[in-house]
């Protein structure tokens, strides 16, 4: 538990700070909506499995509701707060809680997460979360 904590945090505080991170000044009232995902996959390790998760993952960036769609392997580190062992990660932006839910809700969605995705996955963690001003 612990140590998810400080891999979540790791994940915000490089999507705030880092160079890939969303540099645009959030509008008024706030209430964009990170959609954070880590991935294990079956095939752990495997660079092959991890490419083929992510081809087939960037579809989902292609709906309407997203705002920013970003997908990558895994950084390896050696900080002790730094969780190497997943595969994969995601970062999905939307402008409010809304737009989650009818993403997660869309027909493209289930069918690339249940026909695609699910087969290479062991295991997977999500973090949703509300952006503040």
């Amino acid at each position: 538990m612990f140590k998810r904590f400080f891999v979540f945090g790791w994940v915000l505080f490089g999507c705030a700070f880092s160079p890939l991170g969303s540099s645009e000044v959030i509008p008024a009232g706030g209430g964009r909506v990170q959609h954070v995902v880590i991935v294990w996959l079956k095939d752990h390790g495997s660079p092959a499995a991890r490419q083929q998760y992510i081809e087939n993952s960037r579809r989902l960036g292609k709906l309407p509701m997203v705002l920013h769609y970003r997908v990558g392997t895994v950084l390896t580190g050696d900080r002790a707060v730094v969780d190497s062992s997943y595969d994969v990660g995601v970062v999905a932006t939307f402008e409010n809680d809304q737009a989650l839910r009818d993403y997660l809700a869309h027909p493209e969605h289930r069918k690339v997460i249940d026909e695609s995705l699910k087969p290479l996955v062991d295991k997977a963690v999500v973090y949703d979360f509300k952006e503040s001003n």
